[in-house]
């Protein structure tokens, strides 16, 4: 009623300002309070009562504080808007009231329609929060250089040189020595003793055998590298390839 007795369209939007609560954005709340201003006008037009203007106004306003807050589409918003609506217009104690006509609702809807859900994407696009991120180049300059980062180039070496003196520390770590289950091990296990003798020979003869297998693939693999280093190192000094002499077998000691 305070409102209707205002007759100055910029006192009224006070009025508005000043009794309900508004975004403290300045061009949120003026989107706000054109909305409400909207509304009451329309309700003025229709010749509603105090109580009608007073709904109408509720269920614009809690339609609109639900719809921006959850972020609602369109057709969300409106079933929300309507259910409001309908729980105003039909009697029904203590779920709805008849307060609204059904040529209030009609007129009510086609106004919301024509209005708030006409123009219903430009309100979610103002009220909804948005996120800015924004991104900072540093550049970290290194003005010490480390200790092993360059080395004095007579520390260089040549790469075939460094190719031959790999591949012969590597042919020097192969070993290929042979291993031997002792009887001590054998009983460890939980063999039976009565088998034990038995056993640990046949055990021992299975490893002499397969040993012997690698001994051999083992010397055809020396023999081909001692080649390999042979050729690069006649290749760096114009010498000769000597063939490689024979790598040593060395025989399994006996069980």
């Amino acid at each position: 009623e305070e409102y209707l007795a205002i007759t100055d369209g910029p006192a009224r939007l006070e009025y508005l300002a000043r009794v309900t609560a508004v975004p403290e954005d300045p061009e949120l709340a003026g989107i706000v309070l054109d909305l409400y201003h909207y509304t009451l006008q329309f309700a003025q037009r229709q010749r509603f009562p105090g109580d009608k203007v007073s709904a109408l106004f509720s269920i614009v306003k809690e339609t609109h504080d639900q719809s921006m807050q959850n972020f609602w589409p369109a057709r969300r918003s409106f079933e929300f808007f309507k259910k409001l609506l309908l729980e105003h217009s039909v009697q029904r104690p203590p779920y709805s009231v008849g307060l609204f006509s059904l040529a209030d609702v009609k007129a009510i809807t086609a106004f919301a329609s024509a209005g708030y859900f006409r123009h219903y994407m430009l309100y979610k696009y103002a009220f909804t929060a948005k996120t800015e991120m924004a991104f900072t180049t540093v550049f970290q300059h290194t003005l010490t250089v480390p200790d092993a980062f360059l080395q004095p180039l007579a520390a260089g070496e040549d790469e075939d040189k460094k190719l031959a003196r790999e591949e012969a520390e590597a042919l020097a770590k192969l070993s290929t020595g042979l291993v031997q289950v002792t009887a001590e091990e054998i009983a460890a296990a939980g063999v039976p003793e009565d088998i034990r003798e038995k056993l640990l020979a046949e055990v021992n003869e299975a490893l002499i055998k397969t040993h012997a297998a690698i001994e051999d693939r083992f010397n055809e693999e020396h023999a081909a590298l001692q080649e390999r280093v042979q050729s690069l190192n006649a290749q760096l000094t114009g010498l000769p390839v000597k063939a490689a002499a024979p790598a040593p077998v060395q025989k399994p000691a006996k069980a």
